[in-house]
């Protein structure tokens, strides 16, 4: 239970903000409280009478209502919230519009439940809604000012909605109009209405058992709330209500010997859980993710898109093409950027949950971790994990890491109308696999880095924007392997004119085969053509030296368009790579490795940069 422990510490940390809308639009609900989308608003004065009615737009729909234990985590039946409800509970004349069956019974509730409130010494506020509400009138006031849509014989219309809600089931807040009353008097904002409400509630609860989470003996909950993700999750993190079949799992006789939790803790927990997935949650593709610190420090956002540009500020290092300079200037920048830990040894917690099922919702994955810890494998990850990513307009020249998104896109995704589509669950499962990778520094996983390899050498299948993304994705996959392999640094992103590895020459070859006959294409050729060495890619990958000698054949007719000085170039660059061969290497029929893939865009890389200089156009 470290997780709800934990929750439950970083509300009491942020009680002074319960209630209170902060800069991000977020508000931390006050214990016995929800949220819910009104579309319905009813002034009334101090005295209980009526004094006007207004459709909520969407943009001012969220309302925060008092709950009760039951209403809060309603499904069906009847169970009606102590002030604001559905037009069903809060409208006496409900019968007279509608021909919902049974509906007095929900009427009947509600008022007996606002009535024992009242009666027990409430705010003004409350009373004056009570009053209100006795009379019977409520569809009656809203069919007066317009706001009820009704048909020729005066009952309301079932058909008619009310900002995408069937009118018959509008929510409905109150607000206070009256001389007496300053402000606006909008009752879903009043601090003094949250407190009162919570005293009066908690003196109702009775229930004392043992809490789990204190370890204390307090008035306890059974049902526990949901919307934990978002105003509509049905989900919930604790529920036990197996009692038919297998009565809990066979191991208790009662819901009450497997678990039992604080009303007061628990609300604290799964409201500021809510508050925290408001404001700082990764949430894409059904992951959601949240990272806290209990102490209310900020924290980096290193699953968002932004997390790549972490080091590239006013401040960022000048691109190096060396990646042990990089990555020491890299650690500078990041060591900046993180200047937010007051305290090194402070927590982070990190959250991920899913839901299997529409109703229920679990903790797959939770960690504590000491923010200077956190610090350094998210600085390992950001000068292990990176490439100069081309694909990135603008920063094409300066390594970074890729996201995750684009990792995943990179290892399965599929060419559709130019874009590599992902099914979300496969995202999602894959994110999940690549959180321990970034957070607590653990290798990649191999599947991941053979599947981007293998994108690779099928690039007919992508555009050359993809063919390009994912080349340099796999890159940066290959380099952090390597770097992990002894936590060192590895200069793969630079041209290694003396490795004589097998399969890095022979990425290197074709990498010199693609770019000289690419340099013979005219403008249109340019973007409609594709050289040899691409088309050849997949068999060249499978058997290079029975391959090579045919893209080296093709090459011919390519050589005799270009420039004496340029084809002594290309033929002293083709020498460079021949003679670092073992000659038994060469004839190998044999399948290339991961590093070709490295050759291939290093020696690329080199090429087109050596075109710039002397006065060609920056690569495709």
């Amino acid at each position: 239970m470290g997780w709800i422990q934990d929750l439950y510490k970083t509300y009491q940390k942020a009680e002074a903000q319960v209630g209170i809308e902060d800069e991000k639009g977020c508000i931390l609900l006050p214990i016995a409280h929800s949220t819910q989308n009104a579309q319905l608003e009813i002034s009334v004065d101090l005295d209980g009478n009526f004094k006007g009615a207004r459709k909520v737009e969407k943009a001012e729909a969220v309302t925060i209502i008092p709950v009760t234990e039951d209403s809060g985590s309603r499904s069906s039946g009847i169970a009606p919230h102590p002030l604001c409800d559905k037009l069903c509970y809060v409208a006496g004349d409900y019968s007279e519009y509608f021909t919902k069956k049974n509906v007095d019974t929900y009427y009947q509730a509600y008022k007996e439940q606002l009535k024992k409130w009242v009666e027990a010494g409430c705010h003004p506020y409350v009373k004056a809604i009570y009053q209100y509400i006795v009379k019977k009138s409520v569809l009656h006031d809203l069919a007066e000012t317009g706001v009820l849509t009704l048909k020729e014989n005066g009952r309301a219309d079932e058909k008619a909605k009310l900002e995408g809600i069937q009118q018959e089931d509008a929510f409905v807040r109150y607000r206070i109009m009256d001389k007496k009353v300053p402000g606006r008097g909008e009752i879903w904002k009043q601090q003094e209405v949250y407190h009162d409400y919570i005293t009066y509630y908690l003196s109702c609860l009775d229930n004392t058992a043992l809490d789990y989470i204190t370890g204390e003996y307090i008035p306890c909950s059974e049902k526990q709330p949901s919307k934990i993700r978002n105003s509509g999750d049905k989900a919930k993190l604790i529920s036990a209500n197996d009692s038919a079949g297998f009565t809990y799992r066979g191991r208790f006789t009662s819901r009450e010997e497997a678990l039992s939790i604080g009303f007061v803790p628990s609300q604290a927990a799964h409201n500021v859980l809510k508050w925290l997935i408001e404001r700082q949650a990764y949430r894409r593709f059904g992951v959601c993710i949240v990272t806290w610190n209990p102490e209310l420090e900020e924290v980096p956002a290193w699953m968002e898109e932004d997390t790549v540009d972490l080091a590239y500020g006013e401040d960022s290092p000048s691109p190096v093409d060396v990646g042990t300079e990089y990555a020491a200037e890299l650690k500078k920048a990041l060591m900046g950027r993180y200047a937010v830990f007051q305290n090194p040894s402070s927590e982070i917690m990190v959250m991920e949950l899913s839901a299997a099922t529409p109703g229920r919702l679990s903790v797959t994955y939770y960690q504590k971790l000491i923010s200077s810890d956190l610090l350094e494998d998210l600085i390992h990850w950001h000068t292990t994990a990176i490439w100069p990513l081309g694909y990135k307009k603008g920063k094409r020249k300066t390594p970074m890491a890729p996201t995750p998104e684009e990792i995943v896109q990179a290892v399965y995704g599929n060419e559709k109308k130019g874009l590599l589509l992902v099914d979300d669950r496969l995202m999602k499962e894959t994110l999940e696999r690549l959180i321990p990778c970034i957070i607590e520094g653990r290798a990649l996983p191999e599947d991941l880095v053979r599947g981007v390899v293998d994108k690779v050498s099928n690039p007919m299948e992508y555009s050359r924007y993809n063919r390009r993304k994912i080349t340099d994705i796999a890159c940066a996959l290959l380099h952090k392997k390597y770097v992990d392999k002894g936590r060192k640094e590895f200069d793969a992103m630079s041209l290694d004119r003396k490795r004589g590895k097998r399969d890095y020459l022979y990425g290197r070859l074709l990498a010199v085969a693609h770019k000289l006959e690419y340099d013979t294409f005219t403008e249109e050729e340019k973007g409609k053509r594709e050289t040899n060495a691409v088309r050849f890619t997949n068999m060249f990958v499978k058997d290079p030296a029975r391959v090579w000698p045919e893209i080296d054949r093709r090459l011919i007719p390519y050589r005799r368009k270009l420039s004496k000085n340029v084809q002594e170039a290309y033929q002293k660059e083709f020498q460079e790579i021949h003679d670092l061969f073992a000659p038994e290497e060469y004839s190998k029929k044999l399948k290339l490795g991961e590093e070709y893939v490295l050759g291939y865009n290093c020696e690329l890389s080199a090429l087109w940069a050596d075109s710039k200089e002397n006065g060609g156009k920056e690569n495709e």
